[in-house]
């Protein structure tokens, strides 16, 4: 069973919005809506949307845009930062999805496939809900050597916590083989289908404050309350350090490494 303990709850979810994603989820966003190439009016499924970044910039391109979640929590964030009438968010299992065959033009899965439990059944029902020639795009993180921000916090939360509090953290990388996608999306029946390695340098001006903030949207945020408040400072330091050369003395700049799959639907 997949470890799930990224279902975030409550004012997590709203820290996650306000901190995680304008550093990460904003400029993969933007990459994955351009490899798309909407036009306006075209039908877009956001899946595993979180807190709707993907939804939400797509629809102000004028695309029909939905979100789709499992998580209420996270869906109520993404509903109250909606700024659009061609825009709509709801309750939506990968492995079953609420919509009819041959429904939307792309759907976009940025950082979710590796959560599901069933991966290959998500796959067939993204090629069912795609119309005849319609793209599916999925972003899912490379491994943790790869990526500092995984790295750092996997480290440091074993050491604070001990290994099992580091575990949702390597879950995000735990799908990181290129091959094995590929050969996930072929056997599902899309075609063609096209894998590639893709590294977004990421900024954090502030790195104090985006991991003062990262450490409130994530699930070990609670364990995190609950330190001393000297604690959590060493706690940050312990991450800040982990980044290395990554860190200049007060800002952030890493890379972000993921398997990008770009598959089509004949």
């Amino acid at each position: 069973m997949l470890n799930t303990e990224w279902q975030l709850s409550g004012n997590i979810a709203e820290r996650y919005e306000e901190f995680l994603v304008p550093v990460i989820f904003v400029p993969w966003a933007r990459d994955l809506l351009a490899r798309a190439a909407l036009g306006p009016n075209m039908k877009l499924l956001d899946l595993a949307c979180g807190t709707g970044i993907v939804a939400r910039m797509a629809s102000a391109s004028g695309v029909m845009a939905t979100g789709g979640d499992i998580n209420a929590a996270m869906l109520a964030v993404a509903e109250k930062h909606a700024n659009g009438t061609q825009l709509s968010f709801c309750h939506a299992d990968a492995q079953a999805l609420p919509f009819d065959d041959q429904s939307f033009d792309a759907v976009i899965c940025q950082q979710g496939l590796q959560f599901f439990p069933d991966r290959r059944g998500s796959a067939m029902e993204c090629l069912r809900v795609l119309k005849p020639g319609g793209r599916a795009i999925f972003c899912t993180a490379r491994g943790l050597s790869e990526n500092p921000l995984m790295q750092a916090q996997a480290t440091a939360f074993s050491q604070y916590f001990g290994d099992g509090a580091a575990a949702p953290i390597r879950a995000v990388c735990a799908f990181a083989d290129a091959g094995e996608t590929e050969s996930l999306f072929a056997d599902a029946g899309f075609s063609p289908v096209r894998v590639d390695k893709v590294v977004l340098n990421l900024f954090a001006e502030d790195a104090v404050g985006f991991v003062d903030g990262m450490m409130k949207a994530t699930p070990v945020a609670d364990k995190i309350g609950t330190l001393e408040s000297a604690t959590r400072q060493q706690l940050r330091s312990t991450i800040i350090d982990e980044f290395g050369a990554c860190f200049d003395g007060s800002s952030l700049r890493f890379p972000h490494s993921a398997n990008v799959a770009v598959v089509s639907r004949l």
